[in-house]
């Protein structure tokens, strides 16, 4: 029975990676991460100790998530941050925290990638698809342990609020990102999501 549960949750997060760009916008991404949870709670009964906090706009505005922000600029899909929250451990034991890639298609930005090279950017929010099964896994499993899981969920396109390379960013943390390669966006979101770890 485990190891058709472990065997369920990686195909699931198969299939949420796989999702096409046009299907998969920072929003979807943080309803799966929803539904993902409803599913493991049904599964550790009435406890229901998942939950999923998800930060929009202005939420993200407030803490100062630069990096996130200036990667969505080019994209008319507004960004997301995800918190996964499992207690399976005392309230008083720290998580383990995991942090994923959230880019649900990835252009490249202004740096537009090549064709050949834009194909599977779709992909490019797996490691934000593998934390949020993840997380929803240990609920499932009644894990004795507590996990974090946090995804910045965003579009990198190059629209006329895009990022410019040489731009000068303000992260969460206070320090300052110079954006060389607009395709460099994951490193800048996921600056973030780790100065945001560092305050659970």
């Amino acid at each position: 029975m485990r190891g058709q549960i472990i065997g369920q949750a990686v195909n699931a997060c198969r299939e949420l990676s796989n999702t096409p760009g046009g299907r998969m916008t920072p929003k979807l991404l943080a309803k799966a991460a929803q539904d993902a949870a409803k599913e493991a709670n049904k599964s550790v009964g009435a406890s229901s100790k998942l939950t999923v906090k998800v930060l929009g706009r202005k939420e993200i505005e407030k803490l100062g998530m630069g990096g996130v922000l200036g990667i969505a600029g080019g994209s008319e899909q507004e960004p997301q941050f995800i918190v996964m929250e499992y207690f399976g451990a005392a309230k008083g034991e720290r998580p383990t925290v995991l942090v994923g890639k959230g880019v649900t298609f990835d252009s490249g930005g202004l740096n537009l990638k090549p064709g050949d090279h834009m194909y599977e950017m779709h992909m490019d929010m797996s490691g934000g698809a593998a934390v949020i099964h993840a997380v929803a896994l240990a609920a499932k499993l009644g894990v004795k342990a507590n996990v974090v899981g946090l995804v910045p969920a965003v579009e990198n396109m190059p629209g006329q609020g895009a990022v410019r390379p040489g731009d000068i960013l303000t992260s969460m943390s206070g320090k300052t990102i110079e954006v060389l390669n607009t395709d460099a966006e994951g490193r800048v979101i996921l600056a973030d999501g780790i100065t945001y770890a560092k305050k659970i």
